[in-house]
């Protein structure tokens, strides 16, 4: 998708900026209000990304200085970097869950988040070079978001006047602890942030701060909240908006069915570590940070298939591994 501002609505825009990653843009939205706007996430803090923001907002006659409120579905850079910049030169309040307002706190204390990722990789198989080239590139992007405070929490069952229109807020864990998605009833869309996307599913993650959160288990009743609702257009923070949501969410549904199948099958042969079954999901050549992605969720998968007694883990010599049950 190519960087640029579209009117969805009378006074709702989707502006789509650009990531230097495999996504290549992340979709945000601007309401217009009497006295400015109110934006919908905001874009990471990287270069190029504020001035395609600006050239945007020009075209609606609009400046950064003119945000009044910025609401955010989680924090993730590329969903809220740009918010401590934009409420820095506008006073905009930056609104999230309470969740990913706790996550904000734990995100600073940098040390040991980077111990706990370590620990964690190293026992479930990842190796020590991917690690470390993995550890450079958060180092590296932490100041793709600009540090901030919030000013107000959103819960699920929160209705607000955004643009003239009601905003209705769904909490939908899954892709974060604390991710939400903001349905607007009249209009009939759905601004699902990462929980739906068109062509691909979210990355699922544990969340090493908060072991006992089930990723996989939050996404998919998360999936039944959104499926049944009179939604027309689901708006995605990366891809193109579209149509028919249930048969999204029957899609994604089968993906991750068909993803603990696969993980299953992995240890048909005996005890893995969950770098092993991840290398047998989805190859051995990805680049460093996606194979702690892809690591990351194959172990979502195996918490849920441990937790339905089809499989177990032991510790052996400093390595985690999963063997099948009766097998």
């Amino acid at each position: 998708m190519k960087t640029g501002i579209r009117e969805m609505a009378d006074g709702m825009y989707m502006i789509t900026l650009p990531m230097p990653f495999r996504l290549k843009h992340v979709n945000i939205f601007a309401f217009l209000e009497e006295d400015g706007f109110t934006l919908i996430d905001t874009g990471p803090n990287l270069a190029g990304v504020l001035p395609a923001l600006e050239a945007c907002l020009a075209q609606i006659d609009r400046r950064v200085e003119d945000c009044r409120r910025i609401l955010i579905t989680h924090f993730h850079m590329d969903h809220c970097g740009l918010a401590g910049l934009i409420a820095g030169r506008s006073g905009a309040s930056i609104w999230l869950s309470e969740i990913e307002e706790q996550t904000i706190r734990t995100f600073a204390r940098e040390e040991d988040r980077a111990s706990r990722l370590r620990s964690f990789s190293l026992e479930h198989g990842l190796d020590s070079g991917t690690l470390d080239a993995v550890i450079r590139a958060f180092s590296a992007f932490r100041t793709a978001t600009s540090p901030f405070t919030a000013t107000g929490i959103l819960a699920d069952g929160d209705q607000l006047n955004v643009g003239g229109r009601t905003v209705e807020i769904i909490a939908t864990p899954g892709h974060s602890r604390g991710h939400i998605s903001f349905h607007l009833p009249k209009e009939r869309f759905l601004i699902a942030g990462d929980h739906i996307l068109p062509h691909i599913t979210p990355n699922l993650s544990p969340d090493l701060m908060v072991p006992s959160f089930r990723p996989l288990e939050s996404f998919l009743a998360s999936l039944m909240r959104v499926e049944d609702l009179p939604v027309a257009t689901v708006c995605p923070a990366h891809g193109r908006p579209f149509s028919d949501l249930k048969r999204r969410v029957a899609g994604m549904r089968e993906h991750h069915r068909d993803r603990s199948k696969l993980a299953l099958q992995a240890l048909t042969e005996g005890e893995r570590t969950s770098g092993d079954v991840s290398r047998f999901i989805f190859g051995d050549h990805l680049p460093p940070f996606d194979r702690l992605l892809a690591l990351n969720e194959t172990y979502v998968h195996l918490i849920e298939l441990e937790r339905s007694s089809s499989i177990r883990r032991m510790m052996r010599e400093g390595l985690c591994l999963f063997e099948r049950v009766g097998s």
